[in-house]
């Protein structure tokens, strides 16, 4: 089974005393006070409106949960340059800036839709580059709101009322086949937690009708961490056409 996790971390030293670390010259530092939490508006306009606006300040780790590997993901973006990798079941997409590098790791097996030398590059451990794709606008993942837009379903939600101290329920509306002449429309359940300093931290999205009880979760978690997203080496890495995202990635 094909995986591989990202990891960005800061490095930290523990002081022998609670409470304490120590600096570069081993000079006591006091530990940071912890932030404390904010008052969460009744008003779900006002708490989501909140929330809406810390988003893209602060970096984060962020997820996708769809109930098996397969459309699953776990990512990190960069708030600054708005950089960020994801790792599924199968690949690691990274976008810096306008560009995309996808990797992946175990044998993929011969395969008609990607060139063999590319092929035999990403078998040993490499990256394949390629430019954005054309009408990014249309898909989540490559939409150059990404993962910001994760928070949509809440975003969009109407009739939300507030149903804890962090949680709220509502209702999107989407519309099926909107494009023939009887389209028809579907409300789905929506449900949203805050952290405890009102930001997005959970949005459970009801699309499932085969499994109505299991949502689609969509995570922000670890606000505030140290990310730097930056290309992978030139020599690790070869060109490809935008279509190799199709052969390789279920985005």
């Amino acid at each position: 089974m094909w995986t591989r996790r990202l990891m960005i971390t800061g490095a930290m030293v523990l002081a022998g005393a609670a409470g304490c670390s120590t600096s570069a010259d081993h000079a006591p530092v006091a530990s940071p006070s912890p932030v404390p939490a904010v008052s969460i508006p009744a008003d779900p306009a006002q708490a989501f409106a909140a929330a809406k606006a810390r988003l893209g300040t602060e970096s984060a780790h962020f997820a996708q949960d769809t109930g098996g590997d397969l459309y699953g993901y776990t990512g990190t973006v960069d708030a600054k340059t708005g950089n960020w990798e994801i790792t599924g079941k199968y690949y690691v997409v990274r976008r810096v800036g306008t560009e995309l590098y996808v990797q992946v790791t175990g044998k993929l097996p011969d395969s008609t839709f990607i060139d063999p030398a590319i092929l035999e590059r990403l078998n040993a451990g490499g990256w394949a580059h390629t430019p954005l794709l054309n009408g990014r606008e249309y898909s989540v993942v490559f939409n150059d709101k990404f993962p910001w837009n994760l928070a949509n379903p809440a975003l969009q939600a109407k009739r939300v009322t507030k149903t804890g101290d962090r949680t709220f329920t509502g209702t999107r509306t989407i519309t099926q086949s909107p494009y023939t002449s009887h389209p028809t429309r579907k409300d789905l359940k929506v449900s949203a937690t805050l952290d405890d300093q009102g930001r997005f931290a959970e949005i459970d999205l009801y699309a499932d009708p085969k499994n109505p009880t299991r949502p689609t979760i969509f995570r922000f978690t670890d606000y505030g961490t140290p990310a730097a997203i930056t290309a992978p080496p030139p020599g690790d890495v070869v060109e490809a056409d935008p279509t190799i995202l199709s052969a390789l990635v279920l985005l």
